[in-house]
Parts: C-alpha cells; sequence; structure tokens
C-alpha cells in the first residue's frame, strides 16, 4: 500500500538512535565487568551484566565500501590486540521517510555502508554443554531496520539461548542489480543484502562456539522482509548446513509481484544510473563514485517485496538458482523444520489513511489492477469503516494467504507448524486516538512478546498479567522449536491445518484459517501465492 505514515513515524524513531539492542542495563548493571572471547579474526571484549552476557558491533565482513560496494561479501581482516565489543556497530545507510520506506524514494539518510555487524546476547552463567543458537534476521521492506532495533537479552536469558541479530544491506546498496554487474563477476547483482545474512550465518557457523553456542543447533528466525529473506535462503544450495530450523514471522515468499528473477530486476538497472547523472557505458563507475545518502534517496525502478518500485530480492542467480516457489514446491531446498506464522490483523498498521469510500475504493483498484472491483464486492465496508476493510483484504493477500500456500507446499516435505498471534489488546506506542483505528493485532505486534522486551512499536510495561504469560510461552516455544518434545500440545500441520491461534485468554487450535482469511478467492485469483 503507499500509505504508511504511521509506520513511517515509527521507524522515524527507530532510526533516531532507539536501539534496544544496545542493552545499556546490561552495559551499566552494578555488577557489569568485561568479558573477552576469540573468534578467528581476533580477540574481542564484551560485557556481562544483570545476568547477560553481550558482544555488540561484531564484524563478520569487511566494509562494503568503496571498491567493495556491490561486490559479495568479503571476510573480516585480522587485527591485533583486543577489539572493543561493548557498542553496537552501526545501522546500513537507509532513507527514512514516507515513500522511501516502500522504495520510493526521498526522505532523510541515516547510517553507514560501513555496517556489516552482528550483536551476540548469552546467559552470563557459564553452561556444561554449548547452548543452542538463535539467528534473527529483522524485517523493514528491505529498506529499513537494523537488528540492534530489538533486544533479545531476555530470550537468551530466561531461556538458555545464544542469540543473534545482524544488519545487511538495504534499499539499493543492498538490491540493485544491472547489466554490468556481470564484468565484476556479481552476475546481475540484486542480491547483495542475501549475500550479507548468508555471511553473517556462515560466520556464526565458524564463530559461534567461542561464545558458548552451538553451531549444530541454529535456529533461523525472521521477520516481515526477513521472513522473506529468510524463505530466499531455504532455497540457496549455500544455505546448507548453516541452521537446523527456520521460524517465519509474517512473511512468505510465494506472493506472486515479490517474486523477481536478477534478469529482470537488472532491466531497469541503466535507467536508475541515468537518473542519478550516469550513462554510457561506465555506469557502476560512475554509481561507485556517488555517495551513499544519494543511493538510498532514489527510487526504486524495478519490482521487490512490494510489486513494482520497491526492493527485495531476487531468484535465479549464483545465490538463489531458481524461484523459491519452484524450489519449494519441487522440494528443493533446505530439508528443514519449518514454523510459519502470521498476525490476525496485520493490514491495520498500513490502512489508518483510508477514512472514505472513495479513498478505499482508489486505493484497492490502485493495489489490484481489473481484480480490484473483485476484491471490494468480497470486503465490503462494514459499520468499522473502511480502514478496515482495506486493512483485511490486505492482511489476507499480503501475509495470510501465502503464508498458508507456503504450509502446504512445505509440508509435503519437511515437518511445518503454523500460528495466527491474535492478540488484538496488543500495546502500540501511539495513543488510538493518534492513529485513527483499533490497531488490533497489527504486523509486528507479535515481537515484543517472542523478545519479551520493548522495541519502537511496543511498550512491555503495558503488558497484563495475561499479556506476560502469552510473551512467557511464546518465547519458550520458539526457542523449544523442532526439538523433541515440541509437538506434545502442537500437532504439524495436515493439509490445511490446524494452526495455533495464540491469544492473552488461551492458546486454541484452529481448523479455519484458510476460511476466515478467504484465501479460495485469492488463490483463485491473479494475486494468489505461487504454487
Amino acid at each position: 500500500m503507499r500509505l504508511l505514515s504511521l509506520l513511517s513515524a515509527s521507524l522515524l524513531l527507530a532510526a533516531c538512535a532507539i536501539h534496544p539492542g544496545k542493552v545499556d542495563h546490561v552495559r551499566f548493571a552494578p555488577d557489569a565487568r568485561s568479558v573477552l572471547a576469540t573468534t578467528e579474526a581476533g580477540t574481542m571484549r564484551g560485557v556481562e551484566g544483570a545476568g547477560v552476557r553481550a558482544f555488540l558491533g561484531v564484524p563478520f565482513a569487511r566494509p562494503p565500501v568503496g571498491e567493495l560496494r556491490w561486490r559479495a561479501p568479503r571476510p573480516v581482516q585480522a587485527w591485533n590486540g583486543v577489539r572493543d565489543a561493548t557498542r553496537i556497530g552501526s545501522d546500513c545507510t537507509q532513507a527514512i521517510g514516507r515513500k522511501a520506506i516502500l522504495g520510493g524514494g526521498g526522505g532523510f539518510v541515516v547510517g553507514s555502508e560501513d555496517c556489516l555487524y552482528l550483536n551476540i546476547y548469552t546467559p552470563a552463567a557459564k553452561a556444561a554443554e554449548a547452548r543452542p543458537v538463535m539467528v534473527y534476521i529483522p524485517g523493514g521492506a528491505f529498506t529499513v531496520g537494523s537488528g540492534a532495533n530489538y533486544d533479545p537479552s531476555r530470550l537468551a536469558a530466561d531461556q538458555g539461548r545464544v542469540v543473534v541479530t545482524l544488519n545487511y544491506r538495504l534499499g539499493a546498496l543492498g538490491w540493485l542489480a544491472h547489466p554490468q554487474f556481470q564484468a565484476e563477476g556479481e552476475g546481475f547483482g540484486g542480491n547483495f543484502g542475501l549475500m550479507d545474512q548468508q555471511a553473517a550465518l556462515q560466520w556464526v557457523h565458524r564463530n559461534i562456539a567461542a561464545f558458548g553456542g552451538d553451531p549444530s543447533d541454529v535456529t533461523l528466525f525472521a521477520e516481515s522482509a526477513g521472513a522473506w529473506s529468510a524463505c530466499y535462503l531455504m532455497a540457496s544450495p549455500a544455505s546448507k548446513g548453516l541452521y537446523q530450523r527456520v521460524i517465519l514471522q509474517s512473511g512468505g515468499c510465494l506472493e506472486p509481484s515479490s517474486l523477481v528473477s536478477a534478469e529482470q530486476a537488472a532491466e531497469s538497472g541503466p535507467m536508475f544510473a541515468e537518473r542519478l547523472g550516469c550513462t554510457g557505458d561506465e555506469q557502476i563507475d560512475c554509481l561507485k563514485a556517488l555517495p551513499a545518502w544519494r543511493l538510498s534517496r532514489a527510487p526504486s525502478l524495478r519490482a521487490g517485496i512490494n510489486g513494482p518500485g520497491s526492493w527485495g530480492p531476487v531468484h535465479t542467480d549464483a545465490t538463489v538458482p531458481e524461484n523459491p516457489a519452484v524450489a519449494i514446491h519441487e522440494g528443493r531446498f533446505t530439508r528443514v523444520p519449518v514454523l510459519v506464522g502470521t498476525n490476525l490483523d496485520e493490514g491495520r498498521l498500513f490502512a489508518n489513511e483510508v477514512k472514505d469510500m472513495d479513498r478505499y475504493q482508489k486505493e484497492t483498484i490502485w493495489m489490484y489492477g481489473d481484480f480490484g472491483q473483485r476484491v471490494l464486492d468480497r470486503y465490503p465496508v462494514g459499520p468499522d469503516g473502511p480502514a478496515y476493510a482495506i486493512a483485511a483484504n490486505f492482511t489476507d493477500q499480503r501475509f495470510a494467504c501465502p503464508s498458508q500456500a507456503l504450509r502446504r507446499q512445505l509440508s509435503r516435505h519437511v515437518p511445518v507448524w503454523g500460528y495466527e498471534f491474535a492478540d488484538r489488546g496488543a500495546p502500540f506506542v501511539l495513543p488510538d486516538r493518534l492513529v485513527g483505528l483499533d490497531l488490533g493485532a497489527y504486523h509486528a505486534s507479535e515481537l515484543a512478546y517472542v523478545f519479551g522486551t520493548s522495541w519502537v512499536f511496543t511498550d512491555v510495561k503495558r503488558f497484563t498479567p495475561e499479556q506476560k504469560a502469552l510473551s512467557q510461552r511464546m518465547q519458550g516455544l520458539w526457542a523449544a522449536f523442532g526439538r523433541d518434545d515440541f509437538e506434545a500440545d502442537w500437532p504439524r500441520i495436515d493439509g490445511a491445518g490446524p494452526v495455533r491461534v495464540f491469544a492473552p485468554e488461551g492458546d486454541r487450535l484452529d481448523q479455519t484459517f484458510f476460511d476466515r482469511h478467504h484465501c479460495d478467492f485469492w488463490d483463485g485469483g491473479p494475486f494468489g501465492a505461487v504454487h
């Protein structure tokens, strides 16, 4: 959708140094002390306090600057002495603004190209054996976000896990495709951010034992654009052995408008360069000479996560050899257990400016074209108003039904579980009177429950006792996912269901997900998930 003022405002706050992942409660705890860990590149000094050990701003690849802009990530250069790891690294360069978040250009720019860092959180107490590892890929429409926007210290300490968050290149710096990249051995490009994620997983595989983690016991979990990425990573042969289970939160890669080949994405590369004043046969050299902020503010001319004019990963290149939808259907992916889930009211976060019927009709036709009238007929405006109607169709088409199709396809080859987060009382940082509608179980509302800590959307101090209990249940289940006793009260997907519905009053198993979200309608139309 074009209207992301509410999301933009929240992410604006995030960009202005609201980084819970810097864990000040650990760094400045009364019992804080220095701790050391030695990786393949050298020794680092982290901090331990308040029952948590943290190593922040850990480099997993060389800074992708200068000649390394739009190149695959290179190994970290070794250092002498002890490197400080008590402060987060820079966010990747990103443009913050109403249009910019969707790839439409403009905005103001924060962050740095020198941004390929990850953060590691573990319990302070030593364990008799290596701990299971959880690696989190953050979302943000492939244009904004960072690992430090989340604080996994409680998840690590309470569940006895080593938790890793990471950064990856964003916007044009992460996802530009261009025919001239072939001359540099990078194919058509378009997957530099995905390569960063894979490089971080490879670093974890080689180094996490130094932090008490077990490299053979890794859960990859990810949300929104991060989940889209993880889905692509599953279709990448180079991912084999880097994780043993995957959790996809609000992002299934079968939504057709987001599936783009590298060659298709590269077709718009020359025009992208020309609009920035780079013409002739040396467009890449010209683009590499431009400051990062200009590239970050330039609008996307290719298709991505939100269809035309957005950014995101590509397929049919060296990293992802074929369309993920085909790879998953045919069983050519990393065969590990998968948990796929969505939120009941994903679309409400994006719908607050649809205030009248005229806007609802125009937005729906803009999104769905000739299919739009059928959508209007299927989703009539009720007494709550047009914002809720457009939020419902956006939830179903973009999130719920592609995720249901993904569960169905994956379950033909691997164990699969499903969930729906349905706490319609989930706290939000802004009051309803400013938002303009009841957000319900909005997009990303489950994250505070999974981590058990506040972030830019949610203050966990506002949790009710029942919501605290729900958060504890979800943390425990995320940490236990895929283990021997996991199926005791959560059966695998069998065909269309069941999914586990998370709610403060108690969880339940539900067989009606497909019908409630009109998946028959979407699967049968041009915007149905690719099977």
